[in-house]
């Protein structure tokens, strides 16, 4: 217990620095899907995972046992709660499993704005729930050391189903990679069934027909694109993302052939295919187009000047009332969320994306997916006086049983299944839920299951029933851009021991600090991009050669 209350006061030193610099202006967050997205965002869509995951897997329902004859204990579980899908506290999920293990699941829902601070500040503190969800892969490395969480392979039997899975040849790799000193610290949310998903750029494309100049197909075309489209509209400004500063760069600076900042990461470190190595985006030549770009997009008045204070909702309300006519975006948004809302404002409008764009000065045509699985953890404090039977828990979602549970609720009440396997939602849930904002979230919510609800391994089957068609069809667009080569996954962060991970956590908090300081002036023109070196400078002194030795070191050892 000593060496866990040391390493406690470290780490709240730690996620206090952390937290000042995320506050200080960039507003970057490493959040992975459970925070931000409706549908699957932190991570690609991949073939569907319905194929047999393992013999076990497929051979029983599941390997616990009802638990009617245990004591009935109260088991506290924090989460986000999404706008988009608020998760109903005594939902059917909490029932099924009160049920099932005679375990009361309080949930302590937290609105998805406040959950990044709440969850820091939790994880830095003695005053842990016994289940924390959304823990990213960041975190996970900070604090498994510390002690705070409890170790999976301390309870392998009562884990198998879950060991089961990752530890499959097809996973195996990317599960080496969360371990640390040997440990698991947390169960990973993973995929079981999705649609692809990428984000790409999105125009309307009624207001790109307006201008005659037909689909961009290079950056600099799309450029040429916004500025028609402004000419159009001048009192409305063209485009911006969710999230804030940091993830805008991270969907657009891959893309433009350059990188940092990948799907949710607050890092500026990305995997360089090119050169087969791991390089912090900012300080290399290739970032010069992307600072250039936005820069020049503020000040043609193209780029929403609230990009830095831009959340989720408040983008979906400027693209659904139509006064945006691009994002940067996953199509899930796009073809279930962004385009119903706009046709109850302009039946005729509708966004699509486009083919990943090629950049001239870098000599790239690429995009960048989400990883197969989510990059987030579902953690069991390790003070926690039921860790056998929450354990046991958490294995039954990725049993076939809690995974039917998990993802759509109560056989033969909220679901059937066909003869052929086909998964067919209650038509009176969905039409419940008809007049929702969106249909498949609302259903969702009520649940308690999915993604950003009590989901653990994700099966999308519902997408498919009340979405609108265009989402699937981009999905199979987004499979065939990447069997392509134009769009790439986005690669598991190398793993590191205890020592490397105490100095990289070091040097990214003194690197983002300066990015995040400074960044905003020269998007706005307070800075010229003449003097986009003195920043360069400030970032190298801050450590980014040795972060980039400390990735690739660990990247080779990975090789084998």
């Amino acid at each position: 217990m000593k060496r866990k209350k040391i390493s406690r006061l470290l780490a709240i030193a730690a996620s206090v620095s952390l937290l000042a610099g995320a506050l200080a202006g960039c507003g970057g967050s490493s959040d992975g899907a459970s925070s931000d997205t409706p549908a699957s965002d932190t991570s690609s869509g991949e073939e569907s995972a319905a194929e047999d995951e393992s013999d076990t897997q497929e051979t029983q329902d599941s390997t616990a046992t009802d638990a009617s004859d245990q004591e009935l204990i109260t088991v506290t579980l924090m989460r986000s709660n999404s706008a988009a899908q608020p998760t109903a506290e005594d939902n059917k999920v909490v029932q099924l499993v009160e049920q099932k293990f005679n375990i009361h699941l309080q949930l302590q829902l937290i609105p998805d704005a406040d959950y990044t601070t709440k969850r820091s500040v939790a994880l830095a503190s003695a005053d842990l729930p016994d289940i924390i969800m959304g823990v990213t892969v960041d975190e996970l490395r900070q604090y498994a050391p510390t002690g705070e969480f409890l170790n999976l392979y301390d309870y392998q039997d009562l884990v198998s189903d879950y060991l089961g899975i990752v530890q499959a040849d097809d996973r195996a790799a990317a599960t080496k990679t969360y371990e640390t000193d040997g440990g698991m610290y947390g169960f990973q949310r993973l995929e079981y069934n999705r649609i692809d998903l990428a984000p790409l750029v999105a125009l309307r494309m009624d207001r790109v027909e307006e201008t005659g100049l037909g689909i961009p197909t290079t950056w600099d075309e799309l450029y040429e694109v916004m500025l028609a489209i402004k000419a159009n509209y001048p009192d409305q400004y063209v485009f911006s993302t969710r999230n804030k500063t940091t993830y805008m760069f991270g969907q657009l600076a891959y893309a433009m052939g350059s990188g940092g900042f990948p799907c949710f990461s607050s890092s500026g470190m990305y995997y360089e295919p090119r050169e087969d190595k791991w390089l912090y985006g900012p300080t290399k030549e290739s970032f010069v187009p992307v600072i250039t770009f936005l820069a020049n997009a503020y000040a043609d008045g193209l780029l929403d000047p609230d990009y830095a204070t831009m959340d989720k909702d408040t983008l979906h309300e400027k693209l659904s009332n139509g006064s945006l006519s691009m994002v940067v975006d996953n199509n899930s948004f796009i073809g279930r969320v962004y385009n119903p809302a706009l046709a109850q404002v302009d039946e005729n409008a509708m966004f699509d994306i486009i083919a990943p764009l090629e950049s001239k000065e870098n000599g790239t045509k690429r995009a960048l997916r989400y990883e197969r699985d989510w990059t987030e953890f579902t953690c069991v404090n390790a003070d926690t006086k039921y860790p056998e039977r929450i354990m046991e828990l958490l294995n039954w979602m990725y049993t076939e049983e809690g995974r039917m549970v998990t993802n759509f609720g109560e056989e033969g009440v909220d679901y059937t299944v066909e003869a052929d396997g086909t998964i067919k939602t209650n038509p009176d849930l969905i039409a419940e839920h008809q007049n929702d904002a969106d249909v498949f979230s609302g259903i969702q919510g009520a649940l308690g299951v999915g993604l950003l609800s009590l989901g653990e391994y994700i099966d999308e089957a519902l997408y498919a029933e009340v979405s609108d068609p265009i989402f699937i069809e981009q999905g199979q667009q987004i499979r065939e851009w990447t069997q392509d080569g134009d769009i790439n996954y986005n690669p598991a962060v190398p793993y590191f021991n205890t020592e490397e991970q105490e100095e990289v956590t070091e040097l990214q908090q003194a690197i983002q600090n300066v990015f995040a300081a400074e960044i905003e002036s020269y998007i706005n023109g307070q800075k010229s991009l003449d003097d986009w070196g003195s920043l360069v400078e400030k970032l190298e002194s801050q450590g980014t050669e040795r972060l980039e030795e400390l990735f690739n070191a660990a990247y080779e050892r990975s090789k084998g």
